[in-house]
């Protein structure tokens, strides 16, 4: 779940070593990699496209509802999920002097 920079990585090396998995990929977005430029997500949504990969977009996800999983091809539910939503980098390990509060230039 998530077609960001994140979830899209991730599927894309699962199928990459474990050919035989049937792989769904799910985003709130109407297209993969949101950020990108219309082209990267066209070239990256491909590129699933000819591996086998199952894509969804303008889907919320939501595990509770009975419906979802039948609506993205999945009736008895996936076999395990993976969940690559709203993940951002973290510093909070960092010590204090490394870390600005406004970021780069700040």
């Amino acid at each position: 779940v998530g077609a960001g920079f994140i979830g899209v990585e991730w599927i894309t090396e699962l199928e990459h070593f474990f050919k035989k998995l049937k792989l769904t990929i799910i985003d709130a977005l109407p297209q993969c990699l949101g950020p990108l430029p219309a082209k990267a997500a066209t070239y990256c949504s491909n590129y699933m496209k000819r591996h086998g990969i199952k894509e969804h977009y303008n889907m919320k996800y939501n595990a509770k509802d009975p419906n979802f999983y039948a609506s993205v091809g999945l009736p008895n539910g996936p076999d395990k999920e993976y969940v690559c939503i709203g993940v951002k980098a973290s510093n909070y390990f960092m010590p204090t002097e490394t870390t600005s509060e406004k970021g780069p230039g700040g």
